[in-house]
């Protein structure tokens, strides 16, 4: 069994934080801000719909990302896992079953996050790449790299992109809840399993 995991707002709680630095980031590239009136009705929104109501132009979310990661790895010593993830992912790891992450995030940012919560050695790659409305085909080159049966891999993430990723690529989607997007939202795209807490994946995948 193979399992590729997201990173923000799967593996570590970051959503407070990538809002932060987005507000930070609105009045040089001329986006709209995130009120935190907002925050509960944006969740509802797809990834794409997120990006229309911000009002980001799609040539601008590559420099829009990159500096938003490079201003967020002064703290990401401080953002934790989500509870019971790591002890989740340790018995996952003992069942021999293998773990992966695909992030646009920087490898010095989630290298030094996992280290520091000592997780680097339950997982056996990190692909790096940043593609925001291309994650299909990062992860077919992912499944392709890693020599991984479709029938047993499953990609792991909390927005409705991830869902839509691992459709295109005919592997199973778990969405998770205590990501970015909401329960509503993310049903609506039809996972094949919906995890509400870390626990469920252990429900769903042992």
């Amino acid at each position: 069994m193979h399992l590729i995991f997201d990173f923000d707002g799967t593996l570590v709680d970051s959503f407070d934080k990538v809002i932060e630095q987005l507000n930070i980031l609105a009045d040089e590239f001329n986006f709209k801000r995130i009120q935190q009136a907002e925050i509960s009705a944006l969740k509802n929104l797809s990834s794409k719909e997120l990006i229309q109501y911000l009002k980001i132009p799609v040539y601008k979310i590559p420099s829009v990302l990159y500096r938003a990661r490079k201003q967020i790895s002064h703290a990401m010593p401080m953002l934790a896992p989500f509870v019971n993830l790591p002890q989740v992912l340790q018995k996952m790891h003992d069942a021999s079953i293998s773990l992966g992450i695909l992030t646009s995030n920087s490898e010095e940012n989630v290298t030094t996050w996992l280290e520091i919560n000592n997780m680097k050695h339950l997982f056996d790659f990190i692909h790096i790449e940043s593609n925001f409305f291309g994650k299909g085909r990062v992860i077919s080159k992912v499944i392709k790299k890693y020599s991984m049966d479709k029938q047993h891999a499953f990609y792991i993430g909390d927005e409705t992109r991830d869902i839509e990723a691992a459709k295109q690529n005919s592997i199973h989607s778990i969405a998770v809840t205590w990501g970015f997007n909401s329960e509503k939202i993310l049903l609506q795209h039809r996972p094949d399993y919906i995890a509400k807490k870390p626990e469920d994946l252990l429900t769903i995948l042992c």
